[in-house]
């Protein structure tokens, strides 16, 4: 592979551990509202299947898509979602945790190129978000400054002006396949899908490469710097 002047990245489910975090956010949720005979992952796989499609008609700040698409959810199951519920969820968002390799691998990546987000979520959670991973991006560009949300085209074409790249100089890793890989790949960047959970893929688009988790991808990249020291 060769070496990329930037990589983009998503963050929640590639840097910040979303299937984790957002388990136990339902988890205690369904148990203050007194939720029986659903699993908190069942809950969770509708309202981000509800989410997809409702982000896709207009732009609407983030916390009240949650407000919202949480609300449409919860009604299908009989029980109700308050604006409080949806203020607390956005809340809880900024200080969920990032993957154990996250930070050192994102900290050797910077050795050799530049790193950037391209986020599904507002500038205030992804303030707080970062944070946590504890280490400084080259850029960030959320829904909210591109006024859009993944797999939009826009927040990519935001990023690479703002970097001052094309999508040839960037490659472009995530965890959500139709987020992430499907508009990248379209738009002609090399894509890396990050699949920490073994999912299979759902689209007939392939990824340039995939890896398990992010320290793998960080040593691809060192690889790919050094043989372009090399001249290889």
């Amino acid at each position: 592979m060769r070496l990329p002047k930037a990589i983009s990245f998503d963050n929640f489910g590639t840097i910040i551990d979303w299937e984790g975090e957002i388990q136990k956010y339902f988890k205690g949720f369904m148990e203050k509202k007194g939720i029986e005979g659903i699993q908190p992952k069942e809950l969770q796989r509708r309202w981000e299947e509800i989410q997809f499609v409702y982000i896709q008609v207009k732009y609407l700040p983030y916390i009240q898509v949650l407000k919202d698409t949480m609300a449409m959810t919860c009604r299908e199951y009989g029980f109700d979602f308050t604006d409080q519920d949806g203020e607390e969820f956005a809340e809880s968002m900024g200080k969920w945790q990032p993957f154990p390799d996250s930070k050192a691998a994102l900290e050797e990546l910077k050795k050799y190129t530049r790193i950037t987000l391209i986020t599904n979520t507002d500038n205030e959670i992804i303030k707080e978000s970062v944070k946590q991973i504890g280490v400084e991006f080259d850029d960030i560009v959320t829904a909210e400054m591109a006024g859009a949300y993944k797999p939009s085209y826009k927040g990519f074409y935001l990023s690479q002006k703002r970097l001052g790249l094309t999508e040839k100089d960037i490659l472009h890793a995530g965890f959500g396949f139709k987020y992430d890989i499907t508009p990248g790949s379209r738009l002609g960047y090399e894509t890396c899908w990050v699949n920490r959970q073994g999912e299979a893929r759902p689209l007939n688009i392939r990824e340039t490469f995939m890896v398990g988790d992010l320290k793998t991808l960080a040593k691809l990249i060192k690889l790919a710097a050094i043989e372009e020291k090399e001249g290889r």
